[in-house]
């Protein structure tokens, strides 16, 4: 089949079915009926000669055949827009977008809450939406278009020809207790350090991190919990004599929002890089290109703050 044979409408399709797993929310989306997305799709398998979805319970699930061919869908429609894209410059407060950033909890307290803040002040019709982090489904998401950004705190290897990599910032890891906590009169030894009540919360790798500082020094931290999410780990500190270290951009704001106080310990701050990740079908979308602006932005007032 030539390409003089093919209709790009075509390929919207085969896009909106890729974002949206369903005929029906795809028809929605492009204000076609369903009747007419499901005609696309026959034709679409005729010229990849690929089922492209396969029917699971409510949803479409994509085939290998289709997942491979997103990234170059996203690339060619994002060409096809800023070609028929009329030559006004681009104004956030004139623009309605809905973005999705998949981070973990840490990192929507850091960034993607001021980041909406943010977009309230200049762009209100541009909206973020928060999806919980899975490493293993991040690259996946982010090409076929139901997340836009990947905020990670949590130093993931997600490396992909096709994913564009920013590091926003670097950190450091701050070990918080309630106040009054006898770790706060006098800074600890390594070994009393270790042999506090650490909490581990699940997908926040820093007890990790603190273990393989204090393995150079023949010890290992002691875990009191291990906890569902951030916020159990707060409570869990505020009302006992655990310590919960998460990065020190959180710290202050836990610190600022329920008074938990920073232990001083007794090793170099440890530091790790706060990264920004998206598609490269994004790259010239100046919608999207504004955003990563804003939260390099909003991650370099974080990190200057005292």
């Amino acid at each position: 089949m030539h390409l003089r044979e093919v209709d790009a409408n075509l390929l919207v399709m085969l896009d909106a079915l890729l974002v949206d797993a369903s005929v029906t929310r795809a028809a929605e989306r492009l204000g076609r009926s369903a009747s007419a997305v499901s005609h696309g799709l026959a034709k679409l398998r005729e010229i990849f000669a690929d089922e492209l979805f396969v029917r699971a319970g409510q949803r479409l699930v994509p085939t290998a055949k289709a997942l491979e061919l997103a990234p170059t869908v996203h690339v060619i429609l994002a060409g096809m827009e800023s070609l028929l894209r009329p030559s006004k410059p681009f104004d956030p407060s004139e623009t309605s977008r809905d973005f999705a950033v998949t981070t973990s909890e840490a990192g929507e307290m850091m960034l993607v809450q001021p980041l909406r803040r943010r977009l309230q002040e200049l762009a209100p019709s541009v909206r973020v939406g928060w999806m919980p982090f899975a490493q293993e489904d991040s690259i996946g998401a982010l090409r076929n278009g139901r997340c836009h950004f990947v905020i990670d705190v949590e130093a993931a290897t997600l490396e992909a020809p096709d994913i564009r990599i920013l590091k926003l910032c670097d950190d450091t890891l701050a070990a918080l207790v309630r106040p009054g906590h006898r770790l706060l009169r006098a800074k600890p030894q390594a070994a009393a350090f270790a042999a506090s009540h650490h909490i581990a919360v699940h997908g926040l790798p820093t007890v990790a991190a603190i273990d393989r500082e204090l393995a150079s020094r023949g010890l290992a931290a002691t875990v009191s919990a291990h906890v569902s999410s951030l916020m159990v780990g707060v409570l869990l500190a505020l009302n006992g004599d655990g310590l919960l270290t998460v990065p020190a951009s959180l710290a202050a704001i836990l610190g600022k929002q329920f008074g938990l106080k920073r232990v001083r310990q007794p090793f170099r701050p440890i530091a790790f890089p706060v990264r920004l990740m998206w598609h490269s079908s994004y790259d010239r979308d100046e919608c999207h290109a504004w955003v990563r602006a804003e939260l390099v932005r909003l991650a370099r007032a974080m990190n200057a703050a005292p």
